[in-house]
């Protein structure tokens, strides 16, 4: 009988003690709040969004980080990860900057190109402290004459693990396709994996880009503000769900056919 090894738990409180600490640096960045731009708040933030993505991807979506690690380093992965990336910071950042906007008002007059924006809910408390690890610091980007997009380490945080998902499915749906061709299996075993990629990208980016084309004249009308919320923080997180489920899926089909074999490699 051998002894199983058990998984140390030191990482995980590492990680968690990382994103408390970035939680009180946020609250305590409000004793710097005259400073601009807040160091502290800066720090505090992208400290909590870097334990949480580590986290993520260490523990309950350790499977897809397994696969993107073999399937990245492949130029059409690079091209998979960094072209979603770049689209979803997009289009989510016209839907930040619309919440912004409703939030402090589209006169608001803001610099054109590129500023870092530290600004604190007031008054101090933990709530607020939450809604800053949330929003702030953002990075607005504008270009005259009325385009603006906003990002916040939220934002780039959920697209990198999202990113990380699509590659996951996408390299783990071609293998299950090797594998059907080799068992002669008909296409319904890739064509439902593949269905569900599409739909929990697509969904993510498609309401996304509606809004961003529409925003932020549509976020006057108070009834369609939730709308936006709604898009920024929670669909992302059920793209998140579905992705991890559906790469799941495909991993639980491709253990139930027979492994492909590969050519020998010349010596």
């Amino acid at each position: 009988m051998t002894a199983t090894r058990k998984a140390s738990p030191w990482p995980t409180v590492s990680l968690v003690t990382a994103a408390a600490t970035g939680f009180a640096l946020t609250y305590f960045s409000y004793e710097f709040a005259a400073i601009s731009p807040n160091i502290f708040e800066i720090l505090g933030a992208g400290l909590f969004w870097c334990a949480v993505v580590f986290l993520l991807l260490a523990f309950p979506l350790r499977r897809a980080a397994k696969a993107f690690s073999k399937y990245a380093p492949t130029p059409a992965g690079v091209l998979v990860f960094v072209g979603y990336l770049v689209v979803h910071l997009l289009l989510y950042g016209f839907v930040f900057e619309a919440i912004l906007d409703s939030i402090y008002g589209s006169g608001v007059p803001v610099p054109q190109g590129l500023f870092v924006s530290t600004v604190l809910f007031v008054p101090q408390s933990l709530l607020n402290a939450a809604a800053d690890v949330m929003f702030y610091p953002s990075i607005v980007v504008t270009v005259p004459p009325t385009l603006a997009a906003a990002l916040s380490f939220y934002n780039v945080s959920i697209a990198l693990v999202i990113a990380v998902l699509v590659l996951a499915n996408i390299g783990e749906a071609r293998e299950l396709n090797r594998a059907r061709t080799a068992a002669g299996k008909a296409r319904v075993f890739v064509l439902l994996p593949s269905v569900g990629i599409l739909f929990g990208a697509s969904c993510c980016l498609s309401v996304a880009g509606v809004l961003g084309v529409i925003s932020p004249t549509a976020l006057a009308i108070v009834s369609a503000g939730w709308v936006y919320y709604g898009t920024y923080f929670v669909l992302p997180l059920f793209a998140i769900a579905f992705l991890y489920l559906n790469l799941v899926s495909i991993m639980k089909v491709s253990t139930g056919l027979p492994a492909v074999p590969t050519l020998p490699q010349a010596p």
